[in-house]
């Protein structure tokens, strides 16, 4: 782990300053305590990490997040902040139907960052790692004014029932095929509207919790590659642009029914007829949404484990591809608010 944050600490590493910020991150990092520690043969400390994978292929995928963009440092929740950073690349590695492996992070810090901050931040991450597959094994720490984190993630893929790693595709979708989601959605959305809010509902603070504490769908990931599964992606920036995403890559058109959605009862309760756009356009669920033949996904509707909803179908495959129509209760086109999050223009 390399480091050149401007240190204003004592000459041998004392407190979270270059030195004694590295040791204390290698801490929390320190394979003998986390889960898949054979696999990390040199972690935190030399300049680059040495890991073992089981197979010839790697997934690779990154995330970025920026303090008043992303999160609040104002909030003070970063053992929040660090779960929702871990989870945003395991899901990533969900929607691939892959096994999450070794993670690097990046912290740009200010100066007068506490160590409790560090502290929290990492137990977060390592929390969600514990739970959901990975290992910290690197990364580095830089000054800056303003605080974000970068965290980027391997991984392996899942096995098909003839055990043969494969992976989940944008681009595999066809037609006849049902669009489904593994779980409610617009409960982040909706709890990020809670928290701009301060109501403090009940209701509005499982909300709150869902926007914080996502869960990244690993083992169902794994379950629809085994399946026979060949086409998904994680809701991370909306219901509608992230199909769209799937219908471009495709070259199909989709259909969406949008009584067919699921809704937190939460969400419901406390937002009423907004919930749906919410749903819809608000991000950040982190469940998966797919394609796959009406036969197999009456199999997976029939694991205990899975909470599989269909809400749509593939309709038409077109040279330009890309349109998603929502139908309303009537039979009506609905035309949404907005489509979802759109990383440079909001």
């Amino acid at each position: 782990m390399n480091a050149m944050i401007d240190s204003t600490f004592d000459k041998d590493g004392n407190g979270t300053g270059e030195f004694g910020l590295i040791s204390r991150l290698a801490e929390f990092s320190d394979a003998s305590k986390l889960k898949n520690q054979d696999s990390v043969l040199t972690g935190i400390g030399d300049d680059t990490a040495v890991v073992a994978v089981p197979s010839g292929q790697l997934l690779l995928t990154t995330d970025a997040i920026v303090d008043g963009i992303h999160f609040r440092s104002a909030d003070e929740r970063w053992y929040d902040i660090g779960w929702k950073c871990a989870v945003s690349n395991l899901s990533d590695i969900a929607a691939m139907g892959g096994v999450p492996d070794h993670a690097l992070v990046t912290l740009g810090v200010p100066k007068g960052v506490t160590e409790e901050t560090y502290s929290d931040f990492y137990a977060g991450m390592n929390e969600a790692f514990g739970r959901f597959g990975g290992i910290v094994v690197g990364g580095d720490v830089v000054s800056s004014p303003t605080m974000f984190v970068n965290l980027a993630l391997t991984g392996h893929p899942g096995l098909n029932s003839s055990g043969t790693p494969v992976w989940l595709l944008r681009n595999a979708a066809r037609v006849g095929d049902l669009l489904c989601v593994s779980g409610p959605l617009g409960g982040a959305a909706g709890g990020l509207e809670v928290l701009l809010s301060g109501e403090s509902n009940p209701s509005g603070q499982i909300l709150v919790d869902r926007h914080f504490r996502p869960t990244p769908r690993i083992e169902l990931g794994n379950l629809l590659v085994s399946s026979g599964v060949e086409c998904a992606m994680d809701v991370s920036d909306g219901l509608i642009g992230d199909v769209e995403k799937i219908a471009q890559a495709s070259y199909v058109e989709i259909t969406i029914e949008m009584s067919e959605i699921p809704l937190p009862a939460e969400l419901i309760f406390m937002f009423g007829t907004s919930s749906i756009d919410l749903a819809m356009s608000g991000g950040e669920d982190y469940e998966l949404v797919f394609t796959a033949p009406e036969k197999t996904v009456e199999q997976l509707e029939q694991v205990d484990a899975t909470d599989v909803c269909v809400i749509g179908r593939v309709t038409d495959g077109d040279t330009h591809g890309g349109r998603v129509s929502v139908i309303d209760a009537a039979g009506e086109n609905y035309e949404p608010i907005r489509k979802g999050w759109d990383h440079l223009n909001g």
